[in-house]
């Protein structure tokens, strides 16, 4: 009898203890979902504070909370950054100064990041130079919350972040200048289309020679190749050229 009441007990005791670890399906289904719920981290790079807190602020405020962002606005504090952690992605706006070098660095800081240029303007012109420097996709600063996770969910993911109106750029290979008497000139280099930029938006010479990190001579070699290729003798001239074979976008600040 005392044998009997004594495995009573025990067996009371131990369907306790089972119903006690009973979980709800409900509840295993919501802890399934939350694993299966990756977040993805971000580093936003742009040299004004107000778009670098804007975008993380619309990153963060992403309806599924898929995003944990960091922003910078200097070269050396996302070098850091990145060798310290991990990064997902990296949005780098397009007119960062010295942008290849740019992308150099943070390239190799770690591979797997996947670096898209963060701009506003037509990417157009840039298009070879920045998928040859390492960038793997585009994605416009006006982009919605909606828009711009899932443009760098798709960048995580090896999937194409190309606006459909720059397909058409993964022809072009060489950029010509043809002149009025139809000859045409040789290819603009990557430094001179750089320089185009900068001579565009206004920049001195020094200026120029100090965010390209190269002499003053050089960048006074540079401009004078391009006027000759360009065969114009002002700087307004050479803009409008370089803007009518799309080396620089129509709205580019002078």
């Amino acid at each position: 009898m005392g044998k009997s009441n004594h495995r009573e007990r025990g067996n009371i005791w131990e369907n306790k203890l089972l119903r006690r670890d009973l979980v709800p399906m409900e509840s295993l289904s919501r802890v399934a979902d939350e694993k299966k719920l990756r977040v993805y981290s971000v580093l936003v790079i742009d040299k004004f504070p107000a778009i670098v807190e804007g975008t993380k602020r619309l990153l963060e405020q992403e309806k599924e909370g898929r995003f944990r962002v960091c922003g910078v606005t200097e070269l050396y504090q996302a070098v850091r950054e990145m060798k310290e952690h991990f990064y997902h992605c990296v949005l780098l706006d397009l007119f960062y100064p010295n942008i290849v070098n740019a992308i150099n660095k943070l390239c190799s800081c770690n591979p797997n990041s996947k670096i898209l240029i963060f701009t506003n303007e037509d990417p157009s012109p840039y298009f070879n130079r920045m998928i040859k420097a390492g960038a793997v996709g585009f994605l416009s600063k006006t982009s919605s919350s909606e828009q711009m996770a899932n443009g760098i969910i798709a960048a995580i993911e090896g999937q194409s972040c190309v606006p459909i109106h720059l397909i058409r750029e993964l022809r072009r290979t060489v950029t010509y200048i043809e002149h009025q008497d139809g000859v045409k000139c040789e290819e603009i280099s990557e430094r001179e289309e750089e320089v185009l930029k900068y001579i565009a938006l206004g920049y001195t010479y020094k200026e120029m020679a100090n965010q390209m990190y190269i002499s003053q001579r050089s960048i006074e070699n540079l401009v004078s190749n391009l006027y000759k290729k360009f065969n114009v003798t002002t700087r307004k001239d050479m803009i409008n050229k370089a803007r009518e074979v799309k080396l620089l976008p129509k709205n580019i600040m002078e």
